[in-house]
């Protein structure tokens, strides 16, 4: 709460790309994991991320 929405891009697949807030929304996976945030799509990317490593995963 009272921070700014990460922004993220949209690859061609549908997944979402952090590219402003990585610190935020990897702050909030270590402390509440699962819990859903707001961010602002800024832009789509011409390709896709599916098979890309997760924050979740990353942080075991």
């Amino acid at each position: 709460m009272g921070m700014p929405p990460p922004w993220v891009y949209e690859g061609t697949d549908g997944v979402l790309i952090l590219f402003n807030g990585v610190t935020r929304a990897t702050r909030i996976a270590k402390l509440v994991p699962g819990q859903l945030i707001r961010v602002e799509v800024v832009g789509k990317l011409a390709r896709a991320f599916g098979p890309e490593p997760r924050i979740g995963e990353v942080l075991r």
